[in-house]
């Protein structure tokens, strides 16, 4: 897995420098550490833009920002990915630079594209046309919209309730937008919804994961706090209004006397700072089944790939003796052109009879070729 952090630096230039400072310490293992049950975590420090910088389109911070998260991409992909599948995970900034890695590195290269697993990028205002799920800022990458589905995006930007006509995320007129070349018609494009309750195969009810030493504050020190999860508790619901298209949370039970986490730090009913840890539980989940599925598919792959092996063997073969057959059919001919009697009939029946080796050989050949096509459409 390839992370990439959100919005930590508190440092005074308007881009952070590679310090391993303590709150992206603090927001790392928040929300990146418990997906190594899943995959090896990769997370590059990056010159992520601070709370002193610029993140609106077109901003020169947010270029020097996304430079150095490319950077990170490509050494990722060069030294440590080993040309293996991969699973790209983000939040907030993290999840708008992975958004466009996403469009300049693996939406137009169909090779890199077969290594992608899937993404997990909330909190971005990644967009599509209205209503589906494929286009916009990707022509290739789909929003995921099926249970087991891989190769896909996983993207939402929850709130508790209505956002409101001027929500600072989810909605592509008025919310975060740090990307180049300007907003896309709000009329015509709408933020990526996809709940990750359903997507996980459950019932729309989240299941959220926190470590509490890491949610308020940055400890001295690494601790072993124990992860926490409140079950049952947050029902969420993809919603539209307006403009906007938001991950719609409220409580599974009213009377549930147990504290909301989430608005721990949360903004009014802006859940955007606890919505990776609110979904944590499922987004585990789902990548837990996209591992599951690319791997299997992987193996599907290899499986035909050595059938291809085994039938192209063959056919080199048939090749072979096809050549051969069809030298001494004409060798045979131009001797029992100059023979005559017995010795011509012989030489005409072998010269009839390597012939015949040859056409079957042909058909051998054409057979072996159809099979190798039809295994080649299935490898895709």
């Amino acid at each position: 897995c390839f992370y990439l952090y959100p919005t930590q630096s508190d440092q005074e230039t308007p881009n952070s420098n590679l310090d391993k400072d303590p709150p992206i310490r603090r927001v790392v293992v928040q929300q990146a550490r418990m997906f190594s049950t899943v995959c090896k975590v990769y997370a590059p420090m990056y010159r992520q833009v601070t709370y002193h910088g610029n993140q609106v389109t077109d901003s020169p911070d947010v270029e020097v920002a996304y430079a150095s998260a490319k950077a990170g991409f490509q050494s990722y992909l060069k030294n440590y990915n080993k040309g293996r599948g991969f699973i790209m995970l983000g939040h907030s900034q993290g999840s708008a630079h992975t958004a466009r890695l996403i469009d300049e590195m693996v939406d137009t290269n169909a090779k890199l594209r077969k290594r992608f697993i899937g993404a997990i990028a909330p909190g971005a205002d990644i967009y599509v046309p209205k209503n589906k799920n494929i286009g916009g800022m990707y022509a290739n990458v789909p929003a995921c919209s099926e249970v087991g589905q891989y190769g896909c995006l996983i993207a939402y930007s929850t709130y508790k309730g209505d956002p409101g006509p001027t929500p600072a995320f989810s909605n592509l007129k008025t919310g975060y937008f740090p990307y180049p070349g300007g907003r896309p018609d709000p009329d015509k494009y709408e933020a990526v919804c996809t709940n990750p309750a359903l997507l996980d195969g459950g019932n729309g009810v989240l299941s959220p994961l926190v470590n509490f030493d890491y949610l308020l504050t940055s400890p001295d020190s690494e601790t072993e706090a124990p992860w926490q999860s409140q079950p049952d508790y947050y029902a969420a619901s993809c919603e539209r209004s307006a403009t906007s298209h938001w991950l719609n949370i409220s409580r599974v039970n009213e009377a549930d006397s147990r504290p909301d986490l989430g608005s721990l730090v949360a903004s009014g009913n802006n859940y955007h700072v606890p919505e990776v840890n609110l979904a944590e539980g499922n987004l585990l989940t789902i990548a837990g089944n996209w591992a599951t599925g690319y791997q299997a598919e992987q193996a599907r792959i290899a499986r035909l790939e050595k059938k291809v092996k085994s039938l192209k063997g063959q056919l080199k073969k048939a090749r072979k003796r096809l050549a051969a057959d069809v030298k001494a059919a004409k060798k045979l001919g131009r001797k029992a052109r100059k023979a005559s009697g017995a010795r011509k009939r012989l030489l005409l029946r072998k010269a009839k009879k390597a012939g015949k080796g040859a056409a079957s050989e042909r058909r051998k050949i054409k057979s072996l070729q159809r099979q190798i096509r039809n295994l080649q459409k299935q490898i895709g």
